[in-house]
């Protein structure tokens, strides 16, 4: 993890925010080029652990197994 990171915990949730942003906004717009109306409703459900699942990995991954809250 960069030092910057480390030493400042605003900057390390405002870089969890963007990439929480980036991450959504990319993934909602692939998926709806691929998604057609008449999909199952399963298609759906998949498609939002797509789009919601990696940020919250992230956020878990940043803050509490990298130590985020004990520092």
């Amino acid at each position: 993890m960069p030092k910057i990171f480390k030493q400042n915990k605003f900057v390390l949730l405002v870089a969890n925010i963007l990439i929480i942003l980036l991450w959504v906004t990319i993934s909602s717009f692939l998926l709806n080029l691929f998604q057609s109306k008449n999909a199952p409703f399963y298609i759906d459900k998949i498609s939002d652990l797509i789009r919601f699942l990696p940020p919250i990995w992230v956020s878990w991954f940043l803050w509490i197994k990298r130590g985020g809250l004990k520092r």
